[in-house]
């Protein structure tokens, strides 16, 4: 009995941007689930995410817990019994639901993933804010993250100038020099009308005025745009009318290596907030 408790005994779990992984579970394996509070009952809730989400709100017999897992139905069959056994699901007319508890595990196992998910697509972001910015990666969970590849390192770049494109408003910081269509783009719209509130590095400054003076002295006296210059800005950000944007930057690159943007109100507010506090701090142009 004791060398089937250890056959069964999860080893190592690894954990990806999208996914997790189970190593070294032997095939077929079923550990069952348990109603103690130990760690290998709470590992069993999280290695069985795909059945909370079957189960959902609904109520399933064995034959549709087996479809929607896409296992057998003897395999379905031994789920059930642990779930049943822990008090997760209870057994009605149709089939079996899930119960009051089972919800509440259920929805805690899908936040933790999405809670990971979250946190692992804004690694690089993350490790490279300081900590006095009170980033909360819980409020980028829906936000778009647009990643350079080797094929196309011009992808973030490129989802910022769709953002950019058509706005009416536009409030951020820029630590890097951008592309020639961006800033060709940018006069334009500034030109036709809109609202521009930019804090710059130094080092961007001077560059946009060794490249482009003609451009850069007619945006910066337009009556539309307001510059300020900060030495040391926290990141790439751009808030717009309904949608904020951050930039993830190299030190080898001048482009960002990603973009990730979200509609959430909560994200937006924090983004104000940022940007006032070191708006505040910086020197008009």
């Amino acid at each position: 009995m004791y060398s089937v408790h250890l056959l069964y005994t999860v080893r190592a779990v690894s954990i990806s941007a999208n996914y997790i992984e189970w190593s070294h579970v032997p095939s077929g394996s079923d550990f069952p689930v348990t109603s103690q509070s130990d760690s290998k009952a709470h590992l069993e809730f999280v290695r069985r995410h795909s059945t909370f989400e079957a189960f959902g709100r609904c109520v399933l017999d064995k034959r549709d817990l087996a479809e929607a897992l896409e296992v057998s139905r003897p395999t379905a069959h031994r789920i059930i019994s642990s779930f049943e056994g822990a008090e997760l699901i209870t057994q009605t007319d149709g089939g079996y639901e899930l119960t009051r508890y089972g919800e509440i595990v259920g929805d805690t196992v899908e936040t933790y993933i999405q809670d990971i998910s979250t946190a692992t697509s804004l690694k690089p972001l993350i490790n490279g804010l300081p900590d006095e910015l009170g980033f909360d990666h819980r409020l980028f969970t829906t936000a778009v993250v647009t990643d350079a590849t080797y094929d196309d390192p011009f992808r973030p770049m490129n989802r910022f100038i769709n953002l950019f494109r058509g706005a009416t408003r536009i409030k951020g910081f820029n630590k890097s020099f951008l592309e020639p269509m961006y800033i060709e783009l940018a006069h334009e719209q500034i030109e036709d009308g809109m609202q521009s509130d930019i804090v710059y590095e130094p080092k961007v400054i001077e560059l946009i005025l060794a490249e482009y003076p003609n451009i850069a002295a007619k945006a910066f006296e337009n009556k539309h745009m307001v510059a300020s210059i900060h030495d040391d800005l926290p990141l790439a950000l751009a808030i717009f009318e309904d949608r904020i944007g951050i930039g993830v930057h190299a030190e080898s690159m001048g482009t960002p290596i990603s973009w990730i943007d979200t509609d959430n109100p909560e994200a937006i507010a924090w983004g104000e907030a940022i940007f006032e506090k070191y708006k505040s701090e910086a020197q008009p142009l």
